[in-house]
Protein backbone atom coordinates (compact mmCIF):
# COMPACT_ATOMS: atom_id res chain seq x y z
CA UNK A 1 0.00 0.00 0.00
CA UNK A 2 2.78 2.22 0.62
CA UNK A 3 4.73 2.04 -2.24
CA UNK A 4 1.89 2.14 -4.55
CA UNK A 5 1.20 5.56 -2.61
CA UNK A 6 4.55 6.74 -3.28
CA UNK A 7 4.14 5.68 -6.97
CA UNK A 8 1.28 7.66 -7.44
CA UNK A 9 2.23 10.65 -5.91
CA UNK A 10 6.03 10.36 -8.32
CA UNK A 11 9.22 12.98 -7.63
CA UNK A 12 12.57 12.15 -7.89
CA UNK A 13 15.01 10.51 -6.32
CA UNK A 14 17.42 10.43 -3.46
CA UNK A 15 21.07 10.10 -2.55
CA UNK A 16 21.40 6.96 -4.16
CA UNK A 17 20.19 8.54 -7.33
CA UNK A 18 17.24 6.03 -8.13
CA UNK A 19 13.99 7.21 -9.46
CA UNK A 20 10.48 6.02 -9.52
CA UNK A 21 10.81 4.14 -12.34
CA UNK A 22 13.75 2.12 -11.85
CA UNK A 23 12.85 1.06 -8.25
CA UNK A 24 9.62 -0.50 -10.33
CA UNK A 25 11.66 -2.38 -11.87
CA UNK A 26 12.94 -4.24 -9.04
CA UNK A 27 10.13 -3.26 -6.50
CA UNK A 28 9.15 -6.52 -5.54
CA UNK A 29 12.98 -7.70 -4.58
CA UNK A 30 13.28 -4.11 -2.75
CA UNK A 31 10.18 -4.27 -0.62
CA UNK A 32 10.78 -7.83 0.85
CA UNK A 33 13.94 -6.75 1.46
CA UNK A 34 12.76 -3.63 3.21
CA UNK A 35 10.64 -5.96 5.04
CA UNK A 36 12.43 -8.37 6.19
CA UNK A 37 15.14 -5.35 7.52
CA UNK A 38 12.23 -3.72 9.64
CA UNK A 39 11.42 -7.15 11.05
CA UNK A 40 15.08 -8.21 12.06
CA UNK A 41 15.50 -4.01 13.04
CA UNK A 42 18.79 -3.99 10.53
CA UNK A 43 16.94 -1.21 8.59
CA UNK A 44 19.04 2.16 8.44
CA UNK A 45 17.40 5.01 6.28
CA UNK A 46 19.98 6.84 4.08
CA UNK A 47 20.20 10.37 4.42
CA UNK A 48 18.04 13.29 2.91
CA UNK A 49 18.86 14.65 -0.11
CA UNK A 50 18.92 18.74 0.02
CA UNK A 51 18.34 20.51 -2.31
CA UNK A 52 17.35 24.85 -1.78
CA UNK A 53 14.21 26.05 -3.66
CA UNK A 54 12.21 29.57 -3.82
CA UNK A 55 10.32 30.85 -1.46
CA UNK A 56 6.66 31.06 -2.84
CA UNK A 57 6.60 35.11 -3.58
CA UNK A 58 10.19 35.66 -2.46
CA UNK A 59 12.23 34.37 -5.45
CA UNK A 60 15.57 35.74 -3.87
CA UNK A 61 15.36 33.74 -0.41
CA UNK A 62 16.04 30.25 -0.32
CA UNK A 63 14.23 27.19 1.67
CA UNK A 64 15.50 23.65 2.10
CA UNK A 65 13.97 20.78 0.93
CA UNK A 66 14.81 17.06 2.03
CA UNK A 67 14.43 14.45 -1.06
CA UNK A 68 14.51 11.10 0.79
CA UNK A 69 15.14 8.11 -1.35
CA UNK A 70 12.62 6.08 -2.73
CA UNK A 71 12.80 3.33 -0.13
CA UNK A 72 12.68 5.36 2.51
CA UNK A 73 9.74 7.30 1.30
CA UNK A 74 8.14 4.00 0.84
CA UNK A 75 9.10 3.35 4.64
CA UNK A 76 7.87 6.20 5.92
CA UNK A 77 4.15 6.02 4.38
CA UNK A 78 3.87 3.07 5.44
CA UNK A 79 4.74 4.47 8.83
CA UNK A 80 2.45 7.37 8.12
CA UNK A 81 -0.34 4.62 7.45
CA UNK A 82 -0.34 3.06 11.03
CA UNK A 83 0.26 6.23 13.07
CA UNK A 84 -2.30 8.10 11.37
CA UNK A 85 -4.81 6.47 12.41
CA UNK A 86 -3.69 6.91 16.05
CA UNK A 87 -3.06 10.23 16.47
CA UNK A 88 -5.82 11.57 14.18
CA UNK A 89 -8.62 11.21 16.92
CA UNK A 90 -6.94 13.35 18.92
CA UNK A 91 -6.41 16.53 17.08
CA UNK A 92 -8.21 19.63 17.49
CA UNK A 93 -10.96 21.01 15.50
CA UNK A 94 -8.80 24.24 14.84
CA UNK A 95 -5.81 22.20 12.54
CA UNK A 96 -6.67 21.71 8.85
CA UNK A 97 -3.11 20.89 7.39
CA UNK A 98 -2.31 17.76 6.12
CA UNK A 99 -5.20 15.83 7.74
CA UNK A 100 -7.73 13.46 6.04
CA UNK A 101 -10.72 15.14 4.94
CA UNK A 102 -9.86 18.59 5.42
CA UNK A 103 -8.80 21.28 3.20
CA UNK A 104 -7.44 24.83 2.77
CA UNK A 105 -11.12 25.97 2.00
CA UNK A 106 -13.03 24.63 4.98
CA UNK A 107 -9.73 26.67 7.01
CA UNK A 108 -10.80 29.81 5.25
CA UNK A 109 -14.67 29.33 5.83
CA UNK A 110 -14.12 28.94 9.55
CA UNK A 111 -12.16 32.22 9.48
CA UNK A 112 -15.07 33.78 7.57
CA UNK A 113 -17.67 33.01 9.88
CA UNK A 114 -15.36 33.89 12.78
CA UNK A 115 -14.91 37.37 11.22
CA UNK A 116 -19.00 37.75 10.64
CA UNK A 117 -19.15 37.11 14.14
CA UNK A 118 -17.80 40.19 15.11
CA UNK A 119 -14.11 39.02 15.34
CA UNK A 120 -11.97 41.77 13.93
CA UNK A 121 -8.45 41.88 15.29
CA UNK A 122 -6.48 38.80 14.07
CA UNK A 123 -2.81 37.50 15.62
CA UNK A 124 -0.75 37.03 12.35
CA UNK A 125 2.08 35.43 13.61
CA UNK A 126 4.47 33.06 12.12
CA UNK A 127 7.12 30.43 13.40
CA UNK A 128 10.90 31.21 13.05
CA UNK A 129 12.50 27.91 11.36
CA UNK A 130 9.65 25.13 12.43
CA UNK A 131 10.75 22.66 10.53
CA UNK A 132 14.48 23.15 11.40
CA UNK A 133 14.12 23.83 15.05
CA UNK A 134 11.41 20.78 16.09
CA UNK A 135 13.07 18.99 18.90
CA UNK A 136 13.64 15.22 18.77
CA UNK A 137 13.08 14.14 22.27
CA UNK A 138 9.79 15.73 22.95
CA UNK A 139 8.48 14.74 19.69
CA UNK A 140 9.22 11.07 20.51
CA UNK A 141 7.85 11.60 24.15
CA UNK A 142 4.63 12.32 22.88
CA UNK A 143 4.52 9.86 20.28
CA UNK A 144 5.00 7.53 22.85
CA UNK A 145 2.08 8.78 25.39
CA UNK A 146 -0.05 6.71 22.12
CA UNK A 147 2.19 4.39 21.15
CA UNK A 148 3.81 1.80 23.44
CA UNK A 149 5.84 -0.12 20.62
CA UNK A 150 9.81 0.80 21.33
CA UNK A 151 10.37 -0.57 17.44
CA UNK A 152 8.55 2.10 15.90
CA UNK A 153 9.73 5.11 18.44
CA UNK A 154 13.56 3.63 17.26
CA UNK A 155 12.30 3.71 13.63
CA UNK A 156 10.64 7.49 13.71
CA UNK A 157 14.77 8.90 16.13
CA UNK A 158 15.96 7.09 12.84
CA UNK A 159 14.57 8.96 10.47
CA UNK A 160 14.91 12.22 12.25
CA UNK A 161 18.41 11.69 12.41
CA UNK A 162 19.45 10.51 9.47
CA UNK A 163 20.97 13.43 8.14
CA UNK A 164 20.95 15.23 4.47
CA UNK A 165 23.99 15.14 1.73
CA UNK A 166 24.33 18.91 0.62
CA UNK A 167 27.46 19.41 -1.72
CA UNK A 168 28.38 16.03 -1.48
CA UNK A 169 28.74 16.35 2.43
CA UNK A 170 26.63 14.80 4.67
CA UNK A 171 25.32 17.51 7.77
CA UNK A 172 23.85 15.63 11.20
CA UNK A 173 20.14 16.36 11.94
CA UNK A 174 20.02 17.01 15.70
CA UNK A 175 16.56 19.09 15.43
CA UNK A 176 13.84 19.27 13.06
CA UNK A 177 12.18 17.58 10.79
CA UNK A 178 12.99 17.48 6.71
CA UNK A 179 10.77 19.52 4.72
CA UNK A 180 9.83 17.01 2.16
CA UNK A 181 9.09 13.94 3.70
CA UNK A 182 6.06 12.03 3.72
CA UNK A 183 5.91 11.80 8.04
CA UNK A 184 7.03 15.34 8.58
CA UNK A 185 3.47 17.03 8.20
CA UNK A 186 2.08 14.12 10.67
CA UNK A 187 5.18 15.26 13.00
CA UNK A 188 4.32 18.67 12.99
CA UNK A 189 0.79 18.12 13.76
CA UNK A 190 1.74 15.38 16.68
CA UNK A 191 4.13 18.33 18.00
CA UNK A 192 1.90 20.95 18.20
CA UNK A 193 -1.49 19.69 19.23
CA UNK A 194 -0.45 20.58 22.73
CA UNK A 195 -0.34 23.99 21.32
CA UNK A 196 -3.71 23.88 19.66
CA UNK A 197 -5.68 22.62 23.05
CA UNK A 198 -4.45 24.68 25.15
CA UNK A 199 -5.16 27.72 22.89
CA UNK A 200 -8.83 26.27 22.41
CA UNK A 201 -9.48 25.67 25.88
CA UNK A 202 -8.33 28.76 27.06
CA UNK A 203 -10.95 30.25 24.71
CA UNK A 204 -8.89 31.45 21.71
CA UNK A 205 -10.44 30.74 18.08
CA UNK A 206 -7.23 29.30 16.78
CA UNK A 207 -6.80 28.43 13.11
CA UNK A 208 -3.65 26.25 12.03
CA UNK A 209 -2.43 24.91 8.85
CA UNK A 210 0.88 23.20 9.53
CA UNK A 211 3.20 25.96 10.63
CA UNK A 212 0.82 28.80 9.67
CA UNK A 213 -1.72 29.88 12.34
CA UNK A 214 -3.86 33.00 12.47
CA UNK A 215 -6.22 33.59 15.82
CA UNK A 216 -9.19 36.18 15.60
CA UNK A 217 -10.11 38.08 18.33
CA UNK A 218 -13.21 40.32 19.38
CA UNK A 219 -10.95 42.91 20.89
CA UNK A 220 -7.32 44.33 21.16
CA UNK A 221 -7.38 43.52 24.13
CA UNK A 222 -7.36 39.87 24.01
CA UNK A 223 -5.44 40.29 20.65
CA UNK A 224 -2.60 40.98 22.92
CA UNK A 225 -3.65 38.48 25.75
CA UNK A 226 -3.47 35.61 23.01
CA UNK A 227 -0.50 36.81 21.62
CA UNK A 228 1.35 36.84 24.72
CA UNK A 229 -0.06 33.13 25.54
CA UNK A 230 0.73 31.60 22.61
CA UNK A 231 4.29 32.82 22.87
CA UNK A 232 4.42 31.15 26.39
CA UNK A 233 3.15 28.18 25.09
CA UNK A 234 5.06 27.46 22.25
CA UNK A 235 8.32 28.85 24.21
CA UNK A 236 7.58 25.79 26.18
CA UNK A 237 7.97 23.64 23.22
CA UNK A 238 11.55 25.57 22.40
CA UNK A 239 9.79 27.05 19.47
CA UNK A 240 9.81 31.28 18.58
CA UNK A 241 7.48 33.51 17.05
CA UNK A 242 9.40 35.40 14.00
CA UNK A 243 9.76 39.08 15.14
CA UNK A 244 9.60 40.96 11.90
CA UNK A 245 6.35 38.60 10.79
CA UNK A 246 4.55 38.58 14.07
CA UNK A 247 1.83 41.15 14.31
CA UNK A 248 -1.74 42.44 15.46
CA UNK A 249 -3.72 43.97 12.71
CA UNK A 250 -7.40 44.56 12.24
CA UNK A 251 -9.59 43.48 9.35
CA UNK A 252 -10.32 47.41 8.19
CA UNK A 253 -6.42 46.90 7.35
CA UNK A 254 -6.05 43.17 6.26
CA UNK A 255 -3.77 40.33 6.27
CA UNK A 256 -2.52 37.07 4.67
CA UNK A 257 -3.41 33.81 5.02
CA UNK A 258 -3.16 30.57 2.81
CA UNK A 259 -2.35 32.71 -0.17
CA UNK A 260 -5.30 34.74 0.59
CA UNK A 261 -5.55 38.30 1.61
CA UNK A 262 -8.53 39.11 3.58
CA UNK A 263 -9.62 42.51 4.07
CA UNK A 264 -12.79 44.83 5.00
CA UNK A 265 -13.77 46.66 1.78
CA UNK A 266 -15.99 49.82 0.91
CA UNK A 267 -19.02 47.42 0.06
CA UNK A 268 -21.00 47.73 -3.20
CA UNK A 269 -21.23 51.14 -5.30
CA UNK A 270 -25.07 51.02 -5.87
CA UNK A 271 -27.91 53.31 -5.39
CA UNK A 272 -29.23 52.28 -1.76
CA UNK A 273 -32.77 51.58 -3.29
CA UNK A 274 -30.98 48.44 -5.77
CA UNK A 275 -28.89 46.96 -3.09
CA UNK A 276 -31.46 43.81 -1.86
CA UNK A 277 -29.35 42.68 0.80
CA UNK A 278 -26.60 44.38 2.36
CA UNK A 279 -23.90 42.04 4.19
CA UNK A 280 -22.95 42.57 7.35
CA UNK A 281 -19.45 42.81 7.03
CA UNK A 282 -18.46 43.69 3.44
CA UNK A 283 -15.09 41.35 3.65
CA UNK A 284 -13.62 40.74 0.67
CA UNK A 285 -10.60 37.74 0.01
CA UNK A 286 -8.72 37.46 -2.77
CA UNK A 287 -5.13 35.76 -4.20
CA UNK A 288 -2.34 37.79 -2.77
CA UNK A 289 0.03 39.43 -5.00
CA UNK A 290 3.23 36.99 -4.19
CA UNK A 291 0.35 34.13 -5.20
CA UNK A 292 -0.73 35.81 -8.42
CA UNK A 293 2.79 36.92 -9.29
CA UNK A 294 3.93 32.96 -9.15
CA UNK A 295 0.97 31.69 -11.00
CA UNK A 296 2.08 33.76 -13.98
CA UNK A 297 5.73 33.26 -13.46
CA UNK A 298 5.06 29.07 -13.84
CA UNK A 299 2.62 30.00 -16.65
CA UNK A 300 5.86 31.66 -18.36
CA UNK A 301 8.26 29.21 -17.76
CA UNK A 302 6.13 26.89 -19.21
CA UNK A 303 5.53 28.64 -22.72
CA UNK A 304 8.88 29.88 -23.02
CA UNK A 305 9.87 29.92 -26.38
CA UNK A 306 12.96 28.51 -26.46
CA UNK A 307 10.54 25.10 -24.95
CA UNK A 308 10.03 23.47 -28.15
CA UNK A 309 6.39 22.68 -27.68
CA UNK A 310 3.48 21.44 -30.03
CA UNK A 311 -0.06 23.40 -29.62
CA UNK A 312 -1.44 20.21 -28.03
CA UNK A 313 1.85 19.91 -25.58
CA UNK A 314 1.62 23.39 -24.64
CA UNK A 315 -2.17 23.55 -23.94
CA UNK A 316 -1.61 19.53 -22.09
CA UNK A 317 1.69 22.03 -20.14
CA UNK A 318 -0.15 24.70 -18.27
CA UNK A 319 -3.41 23.37 -18.25
CA UNK A 320 -3.10 21.29 -14.97
CA UNK A 321 -1.32 24.85 -13.34
CA UNK A 322 -4.51 26.72 -14.28
CA UNK A 323 -6.83 23.89 -13.18
CA UNK A 324 -5.01 23.92 -9.65
CA UNK A 325 -4.52 27.19 -9.22
CA UNK A 326 -7.83 28.10 -10.55
CA UNK A 327 -10.00 25.42 -8.51
CA UNK A 328 -7.48 26.98 -5.20
CA UNK A 329 -8.72 30.48 -5.54
CA UNK A 330 -12.43 30.32 -6.99
CA UNK A 331 -14.26 30.85 -3.67
CA UNK A 332 -12.49 34.20 -3.44
CA UNK A 333 -13.79 37.54 -5.40
CA UNK A 334 -11.24 36.78 -8.58
CA UNK A 335 -14.27 37.47 -11.56
CA UNK A 336 -12.47 40.45 -12.89
CA UNK A 337 -8.63 38.65 -11.98
CA UNK A 338 -9.89 35.66 -14.02
CA UNK A 339 -10.95 37.20 -16.58
CA UNK A 340 -7.59 39.17 -17.18
CA UNK A 341 -5.46 36.40 -16.49
CA UNK A 342 -7.49 34.71 -19.11
CA UNK A 343 -6.54 37.14 -21.63
CA UNK A 344 -3.09 37.32 -20.49
CA UNK A 345 -2.61 33.75 -20.85
CA UNK A 346 -3.69 33.85 -24.38
CA UNK A 347 -1.94 36.45 -25.43
CA UNK A 348 0.81 34.71 -23.87
CA UNK A 349 0.43 31.45 -25.86
CA UNK A 350 -0.52 33.15 -29.28
CA UNK A 351 3.09 35.08 -28.84
CA UNK A 352 4.99 31.76 -27.95
CA UNK A 353 2.95 30.24 -31.03
CA UNK A 354 3.54 33.05 -33.79
CA UNK A 355 7.04 32.96 -32.94
CA UNK A 356 7.87 29.45 -32.72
Amino acid sequence: MAWESVRANGGSGGVDKVAIPAFQAVAHEELKRLHEELKQGTYRPMPVRRILIPKKGKPNEKRPLGIPAIRDRVCQQALKNRLEPIFEPLFSECSFGYRPGRSTHQAMRKIYREMMDGCEWIVDADLRDFFGTVHHGPLIDMMAEQVSDGRILKLVRQMLEAGYMESGKKHATPSGTPQGSVVSPLFSNIYLNRFDHEMTGRGYRLTRLADDWVVLCKTQAEAARALRDARTILESLGLTLHPDKTRITHIKWGFEFLGYKLKRGKGLSLPRGKVKKQPKMNIYAFPKAESVQSFMDTIRARTHRRVPLTVFQLIDSINPVIRGWGNYFRKAHVRKLFNRLQRWIICSCTTRLTSG
